[in-house]
């Protein structure tokens, strides 16, 4: 990461022109843009459904079919992209979290997200939530965040998940990972 940062520096002061998924609204007075910097966003990963881009794991449509039967505005969407890792810790204590407060909640957790397998706790967690809550490895992300159930949106911050749930008018639950998922978030409470 700190490699990667070392080259942005350099390369913003070599080049001509720098396009950036982003937008004069979401930046202005945050944050001093350099002149060769253009925001051109956003650009988001898929602007079709069906036609998923750019994603790490098969979706589970599915949830799709879920969310359909669920009343508008009663679901909790949770994500934390492909990279934020949970101790078992951290993964229980929301479980129970979500549990105990008997909202309906969609919940993508992907494989390696505690980093050790929770097969057991999980097949627990999902029988007493079952009816309320469902539970896949990956959501189509745009197309959940623009369905008339969800809520709001537990995220890590990342910045295509912010931008994901802005350009869909979801409100958010913070919890960043690492990186610029703070300064994220700073962005969205702000």
């Amino acid at each position: 990461m700190f490699k990667l940062i070392l080259n942005f520096g350099a390369t913003v002061n070599t080049e001509e022109l720098i396009l950036c998924n982003s937008f004069s609204g979401l930046e202005m007075g945050k944050c001093i843009v350099p002149p060769n910097i253009l925001p051109i966003g956003p650009l988001l990963a898929s602007q079709e459904f069906k036609k998923p881009k750019g994603y790490f794991w098969k979706e589970n449509t599915s949830c799709i079919t879920w969310l359909d039967k669920q009343p508008p505005n009663s679901v909790i969407y949770i994500a934390f992209g492909s990279l934020a890792m949970f101790d078992h810790c951290q993964f229980e204590e929301l479980t129970l979290g979500l549990e105990l407060s008997g909202k309906r909640f969609l919940w993508a957790v992907r494989p390696g997200f505690t980093g050790e397998e929770n097969v057991g706790f999980l097949a627990r967690f999902r029988s007493r939530v079952e009816g309320r809550g469902m539970i896949v490895s990956w959501a189509p992300q745009p197309q959940v965040l623009a369905h008339c159930s969800i809520a709001c949106f537990m995220s890590h911050c990342g910045w295509n998940s912010t931008l994901e749930g802005l350009a869909n008018g979801v409100p958010f639950l913070c919890w960043p990972y690492f990186a610029e998922q703070y300064i994220n978030q700073g962005y969205i409470c702000d």
